[in-house]
């Protein structure tokens, strides 16, 4: 085979497997986006004056919020609402916006 033919040859086939290699891939698939949110936990004072923390009895989630009324810090509530969307405002744990909230009738134990 003459050189230029081969380099061609080459050339060719570099280019093929090259765009071989960057075929599309498929998009990769949305997570489910999370509609309501219920939580049963403890309620703290956030570092933002007008928001309240839960911390869930597992003590594995935190959320804050502004409610009105307010629940009393040191309570245990169950608390329904959605994420928030927009600013954040009380910039700690998960914000959403509470829909309802109701005392269970316990305190929090330290």
């Amino acid at each position: 085979m003459r050189p230029h033919l081969r380099r061609t040859f080459v050339l060719i086939a570099v280019c093929w497997a090259m765009a071989r290699g960057q075929s599309p891939k498929p998009a990769p698939v949305p997570k489910p986006e999370i509609q309501e949110i219920k939580a049963t936990g403890c309620v703290r004072k956030a570092a933002v004056a007008r928001c309240l923390l839960v911390v869930t009895l597992d003590g594995k989630s935190t959320y804050s919020f502004v409610a009105a009324p307010k629940p009393e810090v040191g309570s245990i509530i169950t608390i329904q609402g959605r994420p928030h969307r927009g600013e954040a405002v009380c910039r700690q744990g998960i914000e959403i916006d509470v829909t309802d909230w109701e005392p269970a009738g316990d305190k929090c134990v330290e």
